[in-house]
């Protein structure tokens, strides 16, 4: 279905994480009563295209609602990445010029590193993760305190 401008499809719900403004766009309706505290990867389909890792345990409140034009959605194609993307939480959301942290070359398995994210999200226990930015750098991700990662492929 495409919204009324004939833009992009209309995402089946929507998924708002308390602390962080941005409406991720799910491609199905995910389960009413939430998930368990466990992590739990998300496809999503806008803002960006990939995979949302929710810690629903440490993300405070979350709202899931239906997709619906009417419920503040505004259409728009999804930003296209032209490499592998690390977005954590943000006060101003994820947006085309604040996307994230373009990945190091070697998370070329973005699967692996989703795993790897659960399950320090799991355990509680820290990940590095090396960030493509000039002069280098790391991300650190305390995953006893995260509340949700994004990854995103290479458009």
């Amino acid at each position: 279905m495409s919204d009324p401008a004939g833009q992009t499809e209309l995402p089946a719900s929507f998924l708002k994480i308390q602390g962080d403004p941005t409406s991720w766009g799910l491609p199905t309706a995910p389960p009413q009563d939430g998930w368990n505290d466990g992590p739990v990867a998300i496809d999503i389909i806008t803002p960006v295209t990939g995979t949302l890792i929710l810690s629903p345990a440490r993300a405070g409140s979350f709202a899931l609602t239906a997709g619906k034009y009417n419920n503040g959605w505004v259409g728009g194609d999804p930003i296209k990445l032209a490499t592998p993307y690390l977005y954590i939480p943000t006060t101003s959301g994820l947006k085309p010029d604040t996307r994230g942290y373009p990945l190091a070359p070697q998370y070329d398995n973005l699967p692996a590193l989703q795993r790897s994210i659960m399950d320090a999200m799991t355990t509680g226990s820290t990940l590095t993760v090396s960030v493509n930015v000039p002069g280098g750098g790391v991300v650190i991700l305390n995953g006893g305190q995260l509340p949700f990662a994004v990854l995103t492929e290479a458009a």
